[in-house]
């Protein structure tokens, strides 16, 4: 497969959304049987929900729903699926679905499934945060840190804990 995890997020760190969608649609033509892609294109949807108004963000919520129930239909054990479905649960408006302990289950479910990096007790503890479970979101934050140290988002997500959101 020619798209990775990395290149996707390169791509949407340098705002360029629209083109790796294209891209990304493509290479499912090509092999639509490939989970992950299916869960790059949530990740992309994502980035366009941002820059979007209101009713397109309904409509482009609902794909990125069916993108990854697509990923999780091709892929039942599918950590990436299960770690963007749960970043997804809670960074969604709760008037659209979102939800924190499914978000929770998610994140814990791709964890499980042996998802690695320091993403994942990051995300980990962005949930517990909303939660309002502040030692366990200095727990994965502690771990975060044993796996990098000097990562960039662990600033961010302790200034999440002292604010408390």
């Amino acid at each position: 497969m020619g798209i990775h995890a990395q290149y996707v997020m390169n791509q949407l760190e340098e705002g360029k959304w629209k083109e790796v969608k294209r891209e990304i649609q493509e290479e499912m033509k090509k092999n639509p049987q490939a989970s992950d892609l299916y869960c790059y294109l949530a990740v992309c949807l994502a980035k366009q929900i941002e820059e979007s108004i209101i009713f397109e963000k309904m409509v482009l919520n609902l794909e990125m729903d069916r993108a990854l129930h697509q990923a999780l239909t091709l892929n039942p054990s599918s950590s990436l699926a299960h770690f963007v479905r749960g970043i997804k649960y809670r960074e969604t408006p709760l008037m659209f679905g979102g939800n924190y302990e499914k978000s929770l289950s998610y994140l814990q479910r791709a964890q499980d499934l042996g998802f690695e990096g320091i993403m994942l007790p990051l995300e980990l503890a962005k949930t517990y945060i909303q939660l309002k479970e502040m030692e366990k979101a200095k727990e994965q934050i502690a771990y975060a840190r044993e796996i990098n140290c000097t990562h960039a988002d662990i600033k961010k997500v302790e200034n999440m804990l002292q604010t408390g959101r």
